[in-house]
């Protein structure tokens, strides 16, 4: 059908081309010759007019000494008098046969449907290798997965690939890519482990079965740091404590000074010291006055049992400032109140149930503090842990009592705030504060907030004008 709308076309715009070759011979009067007839006509008039006493003669014989000046001037610019058009049907013909190859002859070179649009396709390949080489992880995904849809078989486009889906925090995708990677390079511990690590990362660090298999077989090839590490949390997941800390100091002796990965071995060493209320000396003979208070050796004076009273004081009146939150579950866990300190957490972390990022800050220091390896208790608040909330959490949110609804909304504004003290560089984000604020009816924290991002954006008239005009119905300057 498409061809034959071409051709179609085609044979129009040849016809059209051709059609003065194709007309009847004609004989056409020159221009000049006209004007001289128009010029008689206009003397016979005259004379008319004067036999009927419309004009006299002097006015007669000046006009018409004016008609002969210009008959005089037109017969100077006479030429043969005539023109006479030919038909001309070959070169007719040759021309619909030029237009009809080349139309059709280079639609079909250039132009065949079905075929991409390779300068378009080319530009925008061009736009993400440019947007990839100033940084962008973004483009620098999309480029790889171009790559590896035209190239399932390539190990190091998948892997690419898969490193930076990691490095963007996306672990549900770096997983499906490591697992490509891994089936491309099923003899290669180091890839494997890799794949396994992937897997432990997207599952909250806990370390699935699948995961622990592959660590053990890896194990089985290498003394691979990464496949020890995992195998002994998973040991500490599974409550062989004694197992898990027997594992981390064995790899803690066998690693080289200065490995990057001995600083989290330590921190695990002693977590599980102070879970099991050891004596951190055994097992970690060089421990720093750091590492004896977070194992719980340092005196109570020390701790500051002050400063988690006035915490706890705080809290009771503003549950929604998450570092407070996480100092006092740290300085409970100093302590030696472990059981004390994973509550702190998971109560803080149901005030922000619909802030990921903040979350992910509650997430962060359950690890750090050896929290993730121990069991909520049924009393505590929890949602699973301080994983963040499901999907079915969040589609149940419109169902909870008004004051529920009010304290999560309120946490999700109090995320955002704290979001932006870390990463301030997004005025959109100061934008939806202001505007969340004033929601709450807090008018005094809107223009705060709106203060503060006028400043941090001071100088960038565009960026100012954006805002003011975003939040000029809810703060007047």
């Amino acid at each position: 059908m498409f061809w034959i709308i071409s051709v179609g076309v085609a044979i129009v715009a040849a016809l059209w081309i051709t059609l003065p070759f194709l007309r009847k011979g004609a004989v056409e009067m020159n221009d000049s010759d006209g004007a001289i007839s128009v010029f008689r006509d206009q003397l016979d008039e005259l004379d008319r007019d004067l036999a009927a006493g419309l004009i006299n003669e002097d006015q007669r014989d000046a006009a018409a000494q004016e008609i002969e000046r210009r008959t005089l001037s037109a017969a100077r610019h006479l030429d043969a008098g005539f023109t006479r058009s030919q038909r001309a049907p070959a070169v007719a013909l040759g021309l619909a046969g030029l237009a009809a190859v080349v139309a059709l002859g280079g639609y079909a070179w250039v132009g065949a449907p079905g075929v991409p649009d390779q300068p378009l396709a080319a530009r925008k390949t061009e736009l993400l290798e440019q947007r990839a080489a100033q940084g962008d992880a973004n483009a620098r995904i999309a480029l790889m997965i171009a790559r590896t849809e035209e190239n399932p078989q390539s190990f190091e486009d998948w892997w690419t690939l898969a490193v930076s889906y990691s490095s963007l925090g996306n672990h549900a995708s770096a997983v499906d890519a490591y697992r490509q990677a891994a089936e491309l390079a099923p003899d290669e511990p180091g890839v494997q482990a890799a794949y396994a690590e992937a897997m432990v990362q997207a599952n909250g660090n806990k370390v699935p079965q699948m995961a622990r298999i592959i660590f053990e077989n890896v194990m089985l090839e290498t003394a691979d740091p990464r496949a020890r590490y995992y195998v002994a949390l998973s040991k500490a997941q599974e409550q062989d404590f004694d197992g898990a800390l027997a594992s981390w100091v064995a790899l803690k002796n066998d690693s080289p000074e200065g490995a990057s990965w001995l600083p989290m071995v330590r921190r695990d060493i002693v977590n599980m010291v102070r879970f099991l209320k050891r004596d951190l000396a055994d097992y970690l003979p060089d421990a720093t006055q750091a590492e004896i208070a977070a194992a719980g050796g340092a005196p109570a004076s020390e701790i500051d049992a002050t400063r988690i009273a006035e915490l706890e004081a705080q809290l009771s009146t503003d549950p929604l400032d998450h570092s407070a939150w996480i100092e006092l579950a740290t300085r409970l866990a100093q302590s030696g109140d472990n059981e004390k300190a994973a509550t702190v957490l998971t109560q803080g972390a149901a005030h922000f149930a619909a802030a990921p990022f903040v979350q992910q800050k509650f997430d962060e220091a359950a690890q750090n503090l050896g929290m993730d390896i121990l069991e909520p208790e049924p009393d505590q608040i929890s949602r699973g842990g301080v994983a963040n909330p499901s999907a079915e959490d969040v589609a149940n949110i419109s169902a909870l009592p008004q004051a529920e609804q009010d304290d999560m909304i309120s946490g999700m504004v109090a995320g955002l705030a704290a979001e932006l003290e870390e990463s301030p560089e997004n005025p959109e984000k100061w934008v939806m504060l202001v505007r969340s604020y004033s929601v709450l009816g807090d008018p005094d924290r809107a223009k705060a907030a709106y203060d503060q991002a006028k400043a941090l954006f001071a100088g960038n008239g565009p960026v100012l004008d954006m805002m003011s005009k975003a939040v000029a119905d809810v703060i007047s300057e």
